[in-house]
Order: C-alpha cells, then sequence, then structure tokens
C-alpha cells in the first residue's frame, strides 16, 4: 500500500513540474496597432521593414513594422485566460467588390442576370458608410450601374450586419445595332435597391462580405423597322432579389 501511494505521489508531482513548466514557458508576442496579439515563435525581424512570427497552432504572419506596436517574450498562459484581441473594423477608405445575380421567377425570360461590382468610399468611427459604385450587369443587353451607395453598421466587432441602401443610374454598355432591317436603339434607366448585409472580418483589412437586397432596375430600348419606318418603344422593369458575395478591403 505505501509503495501504492509513494508512485501516485511521484506521478502528481511530474505532471504539477510538467504543467508548471509549459505556464512557465515565454512565448513571442507581437503587439499589433489595431489592438491583436499575436502570439509564438518569431522567425525573423528585420527592424526597418517587417517582422515575421509562427503562431501556436503553427500558422505563419507577416506584419510591417509600421503596422506593429510593440514585441515583447512573454509566459505563455493557458485556458481560458488567453483571449485573442478582436481586429474590428475602422475608419477610412473602404474598397468592396463583389458578384452577383437579381433573381427572378421562373417564368422571366432572364431568371438571374449576372452582376460584377466595385464600390469605393468612406467609413466613419460611428459605422456609417458613404460611396460610389460602378460596374456590368448583363440584362437585356450589357448595362454600366452608377449608384451612391450607403450603409450603416447595427452590432459587432468582427462579425458585423448592416443595412443598406443605394440609387443611381445605368447605361448601356452594348453599341445599337441592326437585324433583320430591324434597328435596336438602347436605353439607361433608374435603379434602387435596400437590404441586409453581413460583413466578416478574418485578418487585419481584409473581411468577406455578404448582401440581400431588394432591387429595383428599369431600361428601355426601341425598336424602328426600316421596310415601314414605324418605331415601338418598349420599358423592362426589374423587381429582383438581388444575391451578393464579394470582399471588403480598408
Amino acid at each position: 500500500m505505501k509503495s501504492l501511494n509513494f508512485h501516485s505521489g511521484l506521478i502528481l508531482i511530474i505532471i504539477s513540474l510538467i504543467t508548471f513548466s509549459l505556464n512557465a514557458q515565454e512565448v513571442d508576442h507581437v503587439y499589433l496597432k489595431t489592438g491583436s496579439v499575436i502570439r509564438g515563435h518569431i522567425l525573423e525581424i528585420v527592424p526597418v521593414n517587417h517582422v515575421k512570427i509562427e503562431d501556436l497552432c503553427g500558422n505563419i504572419w507577416y506584419y510591417k513594422i509600421t503596422d506593429v506596436d510593440k514585441i515583447t517574450s512573454e509566459p505563455f498562459q493557458q485556458g481560458s485566460n488567453v483571449k485573442s484581441s478582436p481586429i474590428g473594423f475602422e475608419k477610412g477608405f473602404v474598397n468592396m467588390t463583389s458578384i452577383g445575380f437579381l433573381a427572378g421567377s421562373s417564368s422571366n425570360s432572364q431568371v438571374a442576370p449576372f452582376s460584377l461590382v466595385m464600390i469605393n468610399g468612406w467609413r466613419n468611427e460611428l459605422g456609417l458608410f458613404a460611396g460610389v459604385g460602378l460596374g456590368v450587369e448583363f440584362l437585356s443587353t450589357n448595362y454600366m450601374p452608377f449608384f451612391l451607395d450607403m450603409r450603416y453598421d447595427l452590432f459587432g466587432t468582427d462579425v458585423v450586419p448592416y443595412v443598406v441602401a443605394k440609387g443611381g443610374y445605368s447605361v448601356p454598355l452594348s453599341s445599337d445595332h441592326s437585324e433583320y432591317d430591324i434597328e435596336y436603339d438602347y436605353s439607361g434607366g433608374p435603379l434602387f435597391g435596400v437590404g441586409v448585409g453581413l460583413k466578416i472580418k478574418t485578418r487585419n483589412h481584409f473581411a468577406w462580405d455578404m448582401a440581400l437586397l431588394y432591387r429595383y432596375q428599369e431600361t428601355s430600348y426601341k425598336e424602328v423597322y426600316d421596310w415601314n419606318n414605324q418605331t415601338y418603344n418598349y420599358t423592362d422593369i426589374y423587381n429582383r432579389i438581388e444575391i451578393r458575395l464579394g470582399f471588403y478591403i480598408d
């Protein structure tokens, strides 16, 4: 019985020593100006250029020295006391690029026209964004939408829902053409959209962006028949659900 107690005590002492040594182990800490902290092993430092660090999960990160607040070596603390700092969205210039489509019913001649859009603007510290967007959309013909985009962040730090509204005008990119003695003359039309979105920050200066909107789009064209010089005017109105996926860079 004494032998069993001795071995049990020895095992407990060994486990305690291992735990203490792990907790006392010092690791490199890179503190960023955004508030994030990367813990691990520094692989390379160029004092006036950059720092490269391998974190505790084996990922390798590269940061410019101008983005670093300080670099230290500190004891590694296991458990719930170690918390990763949120990255967050800061005020400043923002670029958003996304692809999407305008979903319609199966009875529409164009069920889901494709859309590619880029937006550039400014976000303030209150979460209000204002920008200008343009792109290309494949409706009855190719159109370039030009619009004002307004967004407001509702809550959150790295995962942020928002509301969005946009309005502007689309102009045709395809030139007028003739077919079977009929001349087609395309014109633009107003656009409007309102909806909700979600942006997810995965690293500094980069986030995924998803949005779901109601979209109104109006376009028009006319047909001129050469043989009788008759002109017919048509207007296409799109009331669609707009689905978008893209990325957010600040």
